[in-house]
């Protein structure tokens, strides 16, 4: 394990002992990688508290290295842990954002919408983050392209001069040969006298010739080299384009999820906002229809009361007249004392509810 991995897991070591769930799928994992034997999974379940089972595990990784940690990241994305796995790998290059990886996702109750909405951000957060990884690997693509062409044209610029020096060279055994020429028929008067140096003249020559034959062998071989260098030259530069075109592409589909998420914020806190107003209002019509009834029982109590006058205004009238029998209106009485006995118990059993029950819900 290389220590920048070391670090990322030392790091953020309480925040994966408190946020860390499927232990024993994470073991299995590692197991299937290689990175962890069966006999130290049992050492590691044999603890009681889940913590120093986490513990014991991590600091069994520490000591492993090799791909232990790319296994561990894995392992966490399979078992469902990717805020874990996400927190380790982006600690060290991005800002904290513990404010988003503790918020807890609310429970609400209009149809589920607001639940599937959070977690659409949550999934639009971590595919933000693999494009931003996307992106910096690519400049660092294009980064060493870069340095790949500059050593192209320097090596270009290298053999460039040698042919120019292999050109004077071959000036200067032109030259050597003219002279040489020049010197040969200036002592054909004296052939006789020369002879064996003219047989050297024309060896060294014949060796020039040959020596000038390979030169040039050699500047046909040079441009070929320095034509198929140029040739390179252009393929990584378009690779350097096409390179660059996906860059923008990233940054604009980047900037795309940006704009999405924002969108989606904006939705929940006006579904929030109707939701509020809606039980605003619902409070508001129970208290009108409460108030409803009160007045409805007000307006019957008055009209019996109304009803009782009329029939005492009648058994007066009746008893002055004494035109009805007295067991009539000892009837009549009764029946009037029954029905306020009635209306009383009505309006007891009718009384507004109490505050403890008006807030039941």
């Amino acid at each position: 394990m290389e220590p920048i991995e070391s670090k990322r897991i030392t790091k953020n070591l309480l925040f994966i002992k408190d946020n860390i769930t499927q232990l024993e799928k994470i073991m299995d994992k590692l197991i299937e990688d290689d990175c962890l034997g069966m006999d130290e999974r049992a050492d590691i379940l044999s603890a009681k508290r889940t913590d120093k089972q986490c513990h014991k595990l991590l600091d069994i990784l520490l000591k492993r290295g090799g791909n232990s940690y790319s296994s561990f990241i894995e392992a966490l994305e399979v078992s469902g842990n990717h805020h874990v796995a996400t927190r380790i790998q982006h600690k060290d290059l991005q800002k904290d954002d513990t404010s988003f990886l503790h918020v807890k996702e609310d429970t609400f109750t209009v149809n589920g919408k607001i639940e599937f909405e959070e977690a659409e951000v949550i999934q639009l957060y971590e595919e933000k983050e693999m494009y931003l990884e996307r992106v910096k690997e690519l400049e660092v693509s294009c980064t060493l392209l870069q340095n790949e062409n500059y050593l192209k044209e320097h090596k270009i610029d290298k053999l460039n001069q040698d042919v120019w020096l292999l050109k004077q060279n071959a000036q200067q055994k032109y030259d050597e040969i003219d002279n040489v020429d020049e010197t040969c028929v200036e002592h054909l008067r004296k052939l006789d006298e020369v002879e064996a140096q003219c047989k050297t003249l024309e060896e060294e020559n014949a060796h020039l010739q040959i020596v000038q034959r390979r030169l040039q062998e050699t500047i046909s071989d040079k441009e070929v080299t320095m034509k198929n260098l140029n040739q390179e030259r252009e393929f990584y530069k378009k690779q350097m384009n096409i390179l660059q075109a996906d860059l923008r592409q990233l940054q604009n589909d980047n900037a795309e999820k940006d704009a999405k998420i924002q969108t989606l914020n904006e939705q929940i806190r006006q579904l929030k906002i109707d939701l509020q107003n809606t039980r605003q209002a619902m409070d508001k019509m129970a208290t009108d229809s409460r108030v409803a009834m009160e007045q409805l029982k007000t307006d019957h109590s008055n009209r019996f009361n109304q009803l009782d006058n009329k029939l005492d205004c009648v058994l007066k009238m009746l008893k002055t007249s004494k035109m009805v029998d007295g067991n009539v209106l000892k009837s009549a009485d009764v029946n009037k004392n029954t029905r306020k006995q009635s209306i009383g118990s009505h309006k007891t059993e009718n009384r507004p509810c109490t505050n403890a029950s008006r807030n039941k819900p």
